[in-house]
């Protein structure tokens, strides 16, 4: 797949809805996407270290207009690409993380190894043999928004496969639901 198919499919299953969620009964996380948060969950600032003309909005603009390729990122940086490649092969899966995955609290001091995380929960999927995970962050103290912060692809393979999701507070869904922002606001 391409990488603009892979925006477009970011754009399409994530982009313009939310994602809500009921932990253990009582706790309410209404996760949404936006676009200009693309590039950094694909991890593109691994392969253009500090230039920050690939990230956010004008980064997303880069890959819509196809300035930004697979075969650009490999030419520019292929240890970098090479990196981000498991992000990349997995990116598409990501709805199928929040639809099928388990959540835990995250507590970065409880982690094997070093993380630079910064995130209130974590949502995590197996597939096959590799574990995907999708970083959570409250967008403000008092409310129930969060969005995605970082997603990370493990395989069975690594020595710290389970990092990220053992010696975690595993929640509960007890309802979950994927409304369509568009016809909120069209309301």
């Amino acid at each position: 797949m391409t990488l603009l198919g892979i925006l477009r499919n970011y754009e399409n299953k994530l982009c313009n809805k939310k994602f809500c969620y009921e932990l253990n009964g009582k706790d309410k996380v209404h996760l949404v996407f936006y676009t200009e948060n693309f590039c950094h969950l694909l991890g593109l600032h691994y392969v253009y270290h500090k230039d920050r003309r690939y990230l956010g909005a004008r980064g997303y603009d880069l890959v819509s207009r196809e300035k930004v390729t697979i075969e650009s990122m490999k030419k520019h940086n292929e240890k970098g690409y090479n990196y981000i490649k498991l992000k990349i092969d997995n990116f598409n899966n990501i709805y199928d993380i929040l639809t099928n995955g388990k959540i835990t609290k995250f507590d970065v001091t409880k982690t094997f190894g070093d993380s630079l995380i910064s995130a209130n929960l974590v949502v995590y999927y197996k597939n096959k043999e590799l574990l995907l995970h999708l970083f959570l962050r409250k967008e403000q103290e008092h409310t129930s928004q969060y969005t995605a912060i970082s997603f990370i692809v493990k395989s069975e393979k690594e020595k710290n496969y389970n990092q990220y999701v053992a010696r975690q507070k595993h929640m509960s869904v007890t309802n979950f639901e994927i409304v369509d922002i568009r016809s909120q606001i069209e309301k």
